[in-house]
Parts: C-alpha cells; structure tokens; sequence
C-alpha cells in the first residue's frame, strides 16, 4: 500500500512538473505587443571612434591623484535603524535625492536627501511596492518618478518613495535606462530570452514605454560567465559597455544610432581571445598563472573625464585609468598617492553624478583630513568629525583638474 502511495505522488509530481515547463512564461498576447518584425537593427558607426593607448599602464605602478583633486564635497549618510546599510551597489543622484541600492535582503533601497538625511528605506517583501530581487534603479525626469527594476517587474514611486504602480516586463535584462520615449536595456550575454526570436542574439534592446522593442544592437557573445558589473551608464551621455569588449559604445537617443565611440588598446598583455570564449576553469588558470589584463566593461563618465579599470588576476591589482576628455592625457596605475590628512581614500571611484565623480568611504576615529584638510570645506569636515565605524559609509563627490 505504501508503495503504490509513494508511485502515486511520483506520478502526480512528474504531471507538475511537465505542466510547469510546458507553461510559456510570456503569452502570445504580450510577445505580439513587443511587434518584433518591425525592430531595426542598430549597426555601431565607426567613424569617429577614439583609440585609447593603455600600454603604458600595464604594470604595478603608482600614481599622483591627490595632485588630480579640483573640489571634494562630503555627504555622510545618516545612520539609525532604518537606514543602516549593507554593501552598497549603486547610487543614484538627482536634484533632490541620493537613493542607495545595497545588499539588504537580495537588494535593498534607501533614500536620503542631498545633504545625506534618512528619508525612507523602501520596504523588502512581497506586497504591492515592497521589493523582491532588485536589480537595478532610475529616475524618470520628465515623469518624476523613481523606477527600479525587480525580477519580473518595473515598481514605480514617487520620488520620496511612495509606490505608484507596477508594469510585468515581457523580457529579461540585466540593467536598464530612461530616455523621453521609453527605456533602454542591456541584457548579460547568454541570458534566456526564447520567446524573443531572433531577437534573443540582442543584447541592447530600445523600447517604448509599453516595451514594444524598436530598436535593437550588440549581439550577444559566448563568453565566460563573469557579471555583477554595470553594462548601461547614462551620465553626460549613455555608454554601453560588454564584458572582454574593448569597444565602448554610445547610444544617440536623438538620432536612435549607436556608435563605437572609445576602443581600449592593451595589446602588448591582452588576455587571449580564445581564452575569454574557452571554460570558465581555463579562463580562471590562465589569469591567475599568467601577466595578463582583461576589460569586462567597469567604465565611469563625466563632462570632463572619464575611467576605465582593467583587471589582472596574476599581480592581484585593479588597474585605473583616467583619461582627460579635453587633451587625451591619462593617469593612472594600481596605487593612488595621496595624503590621507587631506582627502579620504577615494581614488577607485564607483559612480558619477553630472560633472562629479562619486566614490564612499567608511568612517573612523582616525579621519585626520576631518580636522586637518586645506581641500574640505569647513562645514563638510565637522559634518564627519563624530562619526565611528558603525556609522553609514560616507560618499565623497569629487571633481578632477585638467591635465
């Protein structure tokens, strides 16, 4: 008897199971709406791209960033209970708010004001405008409304936090942005999107606001598995990088045209093609045991500079370059020299936010520049000086000189 139970649940859970895997996850209704026959395809431009020589920083060095410093703003995220953060993901910035996406929970969202006071954390959960999964976050300028993107969904809020509504997405992706007309998104090579056709090989789709694709570009490369970095960053202008790409590209929303706009050229210890394409256990032995760099699409942009960092496994340092976008001068190395009574250790920044680059710090007891900075001004310096290590991390906004 109990034998013909236990047949009886298998045979029941093998029904389940086919029904699940036979159930598409988009209907026919939704495909027809994203009308993929009419989908133009995005062709990079090349004629006025700029080749960019990294040769010269291929190796352990150090470099003068305190020198670089133009303007250094402090804003301390204010700590109590609510607030308090784990590892920090992203921040975005708009006239009137910092929101901060962190680790809490599988993602998290925290909004302060300009000058770091707690708003809201945004609650995790299942509930309408709670958040599960969270991936990513914009800001709708024309709308006013901050949008973040969780698995399967788009939760619309008002820009304080309050939810305004939810749209289902009709494909997957990995990071996305707002233009006028409708969104931009960037999916991780080799991720499932069947339903999308011929379309799926895409990995830059341009929609509407109902998600109908019109645009799409870069095709999708067999590569090693190697995410968790931003691909889509929309500053000064929108780029689009691609892991063990060394074209950046950029996206032209007046005109819907992509070009490639920066190559990096590190040829002289490039990681081999074939390798990046191979096993991730190849990919992984060959890293670690040769003298070699590879770019999987870390790139910061504001209106006067911008950054790239290239990995090596070998010498266990991230390389960073900064580049002069007036006269194509760069700086850069593996380690920053600077003095630590006069700015904080900010030198591998992780955001940008108009004309500044952002980068954060946790604070101490031992911050000598809070009381002994000739570059911070008076009032950011006493806003730090009472802070411990269990306060929230500090983000620094800094502007470069011209070099």
């Amino acid at each position: 008897m109990k034998y013909c139970t236990l047949i009886l649940i298998l045979i029941l859970l093998i029904g389940c199971f086919n029904q699940q895997r036979k159930s598409p996850r988009y209907t026919k209704e939704q495909i027809a709406l994203l009308q993929l026959d009419s989908a133009k395809m995005l062709k990079p431009e090349t004629d006025s791209v700029t080749e960019i020589n990294l040769n010269p920083f291929l190796k352990k060095q150090s470099f003068g960033f305190g020198e670089l410093i133009k303007e250094i703003k402090l804003v301390p995220l204010k700590t109590n209970a609510n607030s308090l953060l784990d590892a920090i993901i992203n921040v975005l910035v708009t006239d009137s708010s910092i929101y901060v996406h962190d680790k809490f929970k599988d993602g998290g969202l925290v909004i302060f004001d300009r000058s770091g006071n707690f708003i809201k954390r945004i609650p995790n959960g299942r509930g309408p405008g709670e958040l599960n999964r969270l991936y990513d976050i914009a800001f709708d300028e024309d709308n006013n409304e901050l949008v973040v993107y969780q698995h399967s969904f788009l939760l619309f809020f008002t820009p304080s936090g309050e939810f305004i509504r939810q749209e289902r997405l009709p494909f997957g992706f990995y990071n996305f942005t707002i233009i006028p007309q409708g969104y931009i998104f960037k999916t991780i090579d080799r991720q499932g999107n069947s339903h999308l056709g011929n379309l799926e090989k895409y990995s830059l789709f341009v929609t509407d606001k109902n998600f109908k694709i019109y645009s799409v570009g870069l095709p999708s490369s067999k590569k090693v598995s190697y995410g968790g970095f931003r691909y889509l960053y929309n500053n000064s202008s929108i780029y689009i990088t691609q892991k063990f790409n060394d074209t950046i590209f950029q996206y032209v929303n007046e005109t819907n045209r992509l070009k490639a706009k920066y190559i990096l050229d590190y040829t002289k210890k490039k990681l081999p093609k074939h390798i990046s394409e191979g096993t991730y256990q190849e990919f992984n032995n060959t890293t670690k045991e040769n003298d070699l760099y590879f770019y999987i699409g870390q790139y910061l942009d504001n209106k006067t500079h911008h950054v790239v960092f290239l990995k090596n496994w070998k010498i266990r340092s991230e390389t960073i370059i900064y580049r002069d976008k007036k006269s194509g001068n760069m700086i850069g190395g593996t380690n920053a020299d600077f003095n630590l009574t006069e700015i904080p250790p900010i030198a591998f920044p992780r955001w940008t936010s108009g004309e500044y680059f952002i980068s954060a710090y946790l604070p101490g007891k031992n911050d000598l520049f809070a009381t002994h900075s000739t570059i911070i001004s008076k009032h950011d310096k006493k806003r730090v000086q009472n802070l411990t290590e269990n306060d929230n991390p500090v983000l620094v906004f800094f502007k470069l000189k011209e070099f």
